[in-house]
């Protein structure tokens, strides 16, 4: 019987079996292995701390806290698995798709202003300044946020993976679970091949969660939301800030003259595949906003399935003694991983809730939700 058996290998499962591995634990991550589903290694990889937040919440400050791991994390892995997660010191400019949301911009603007004193509205002349030229927004309102950085989500990702195998956490591939049942000493985990007991089970199987906790999740509602994703390559564009449209599309420079464009949002949408539809989109929007692209090279597309909470705010609680559950991360689960990580082992090992957590109950969520 293992100590704690993890149910996703995503960021989020592989960060928690990363910090149980500190204690003299017997833990297993079990992993389904769907192609073309799994979130975490197609994510941008923008650490948007304070991009995504216009308001104050428990949420902003886990995601700020956690941002700030990543310089230590970044050189943890290298040392450990010699591999490099591309910890980009970039920066992010924000810029509204509609006049209707440049008050979205400004409010924006003076709540992050009163936490981060580097926040600064930007001139059209000022963003071409930053961007070399290369960003034309038009007259539209734009925010810098010097500090909001990025990773190589895949290579992140890739990274989590071999150092919780080094550090002798059993992974059980192409393996999908039918069941989690209560036991005497635990919980047995039912695969369509054999039965994984654990004294502690962790649900962390992003947008799928609610499947395995159908009775506990029904009222939540998590589901999945379909992102498309582009890579293109220029060999003359010289640009280091992020742009992040309010519309949802992003473009994000990445080592070798290479942008990673996304992403398209269709919700409860399990596919796979990038759509002729989607791919268009990104590619106008793109750009509309950096005009240079037009001359890209495309050099690979993809999909992921981002797991989505109603109100936008995840779910991290103990549904039954011992049984726990992390989902509806949705656009920052690479942000959020190392933190949640670290609080969700002390959770299960101190067997407390951490007070930060205690507003991502389910029974809050199930609540909020009737209202969205």
């Amino acid at each position: 019987m293992y100590d704690v058996v993890i149910i996703g290998s995503g960021v989020m499962g592989m960060s928690v079996a990363r910090a149980l591995s500190e204690y003299d634990m017997r833990i297993a991550v079990i992993d389904r292995d769907i192609p073309g589903m799994h979130a975490s290694y197609k994510a941008g990889g923008m650490l948007g701390a304070q991009n995504e937040f216009i308001k104050d919440s428990s949420l902003f400050h886990i995601a700020r806290k956690s941002q700030l791991m990543f310089p230590d994390l970044s050189e943890q892995l290298l040392d450990e698995v010699a591999i490099d997660i591309e910890y980009l010191k970039s920066g992010l400019i924000k810029v509204n798709a509609t006049a209707s949301e440049a008050a979205q911009i400004r409010e924006q603007y003076q709540f992050l202003k009163k936490y981060n004193d580097a926040i600064a509205l930007l001139s059209e002349h000022r963003v071409s300044t930053l961007t070399n030229g290369n960003v034309d927004i038009n007259g539209r309102d734009a925010l810098h946020i010097p500090d909001d950085y990025q990773v190589n989500a895949n290579r992140y990702t890739k990274a989590l993976l071999q150092s919780i195998t080094q550090r002798k956490v059993q992974r059980y591939y192409k393996t999908e679970v039918t069941s989690i049942d209560s036991i005497s000493q635990g919980y047995k985990v039912s695969t369509q091949e054999s039965s994984i007991y654990g004294k502690k089970v962790l649900v962390a199987g992003g947008a799928w969660s609610s499947k395995l906790l159908s009775s506990k999740l029904e009222m939540h509602q998590v589901t999945g939301v379909k992102g498309e994703a582009l890579l293109v390559e220029h060999p003359n564009l010289a640009m280091d800030n992020t742009l992040f449209i309010t519309n949802g599309c992003y473009i994000i420079p990445k080592m070798k003259q290479r942008f990673m464009i996304g992403a398209t949002s269709y919700f409860d949408d399990f596919s796979v595949g990038v759509s002729k539809s989607g791919q268009d989109w990104l590619v106008q929007q793109a750009i509309k906003y950096i005009p240079k692209l037009e001359e890209s090279r495309l050099i690979h597309k993809w999909s992921g399935v981002r797991p989505y909470c109603k109100d936008e705010h995840p779910v991290m609680d103990e549904v039954d003694k011992g049984l726990f559950v992390i989902t509806g991360h949705y656009r920052n689960g690479i942000l959020l991983s190392p933190y949640i990580g670290a609080l969700m082992s002390e959770w299960i090992v101190k067997g407390k809730r951490p007070d930060i957590l205690s507003d991502f109950k389910i029974e809050r969520s199930a609540i909020d939700a009737m209202y969205y």
